[in-house]
């Protein structure tokens, strides 16, 4: 049987386990200030495939830029990276009733975001690399309401959706179960939290929404591999999602 468990926040923020709380503080600061679970999900998508520069990708998106850059407070993805009916489904990134992130940062607070950024990477890749078989999603502790739960889920959803269509990814490129499995992915996007109770039926229903989500993530991996010229395919696979 494959575990899954959320995160909680209890050790230290260097330890094994990146700390959600301590970087969902962090992340208020960043320009798209996104949840922990957006930004893992956002590199996620961009590890399924197969970029060389995906971490660079994924610091520009959430390291400050410039203080003389413009403001970005929605990420809008290619109609195809989202929705099968060709409408386009914009990610806004920011609303969690944080307010939007000052111009300049402190040093300390930018090299403590750029370092719990690192740190987050390296245990996601760490988790997704062979041997190993499965990794588990960056989301609020157990110890939360089912709630804030099921919203950090759906953060992930959309961190996902927005790395891969960062990433360039067309619906088209994918086949069979994994195309099945993006499908099913825009239509959780759609997930009514308001319906969500405080019972065993939906904390059952959470669980199995999460181990989908790994699923989903490791088959449109696969998938996207098979496009990739053989010496790629070869070296992606032995390296995970790297």
């Amino acid at each position: 049987m494959i575990r899954i468990s959320y995160m909680v926040s209890d050790p230290p923020f260097f330890d094994a386990h990146p700390d959600y709380e301590r970087l969902a503080q962090l992340l208020v600061g960043a320009e798209l200030a996104p949840t922990p679970a957006e930004a893992q999900g956002m590199l996620c998508g961009l590890l399924a495939l197969h970029l060389p520069d995906a971490l660079e990708r994924w610091h520009a998106q959430l390291l400050a830029p410039p203080a003389d850059a413009p403001a970005v407070h929605r990420c809008e993805a290619p109609a195809h990276a989202h929705d099968a009916d060709g409408s386009v489904a914009p990610l806004d990134l920011t609303d969690h009733g944080h307010a939007p992130a000052p111009a300049k940062q402190a040093d300390g607070d930018a090299a403590a975001r750029r370092a719990a950024l690192d740190q987050l990477a390296t245990w996601t890749q760490s988790a997704i690399a062979p041997p190993s078989v499965s990794f588990e999603l960056l989301l609020p502790g157990e110890e939360r309401p089912l709630h804030e739960r099921a919203n950090g889920v759906l953060d992930w959803v959309r961190g996902l959706l927005f790395g891969l269509a960062l990433g360039g990814l067309e619906r088209e490129r994918l086949q069979g179960q994994a195309r099945e499995a993006f499908d099913d992915l825009v239509e959780l996007t759609r997930l009514d939290l308001e319906s969500v109770a405080e019972d065993d039926a939906d904390e059952q229903a959470l669980t199995e929404i999460v181990e989908f989500l790994r699923i989903a993530a490791m088959l449109i991996r696969e998938e996207t591999a098979k496009t990739l010229p053989n010496a790629q395919a070869q070296q992606a696979h032995e390296r995970g999602w790297h």
